[in-house]
């Protein structure tokens, strides 16, 4: 166990644990979202329609609405390759501090 560790009193560790958990409940989530998107985009192909909606074992009704939008995005792959100086001219650095979950049953 390092100093660090050594360090945080037992509240700060349960918001540790609090927060590792959620984080690797999150990244769960996201996986399993990611995964099932394809069906369900291949189900709103197949149907033309705008809104899904679909029952659970309790009779509670849920649904997806399918809304087309559009934005514009800047292509900064592109602006650099054709205006390197003026990219670079203009990056900053900056600093900030991320956190990983690690840890539990399912760690990866």
């Amino acid at each position: 166990m390092t100093k660090a560790q050594k360090k945080a009193n037992q509240l700060e560790k349960r918001d540790i644990v609090a927060v590792a958990k959620l984080k690797l409940t999150v990244r769960r989530a996201l996986k399993e979202i990611d995964t099932l998107m394809q069906n369900v985009n291949n189900t709103f192909d197949k149907t033309g329609a705008v809104m899904l909606i679909g029952q659970d074992e309790n009779g509670v009704s849920y649904g997806l609405q399918r809304v087309p939008r559009k934005r514009q995005k800047f292509e900064t792959k592109l602006f650099k390759e054709q205006h390197n100086d003026l990219y670079y001219k203009y990056c900053t650095e900056i600093k900030y501090n991320e956190y990983k979950a690690i840890g539990g049953i399912d760690a990866e």
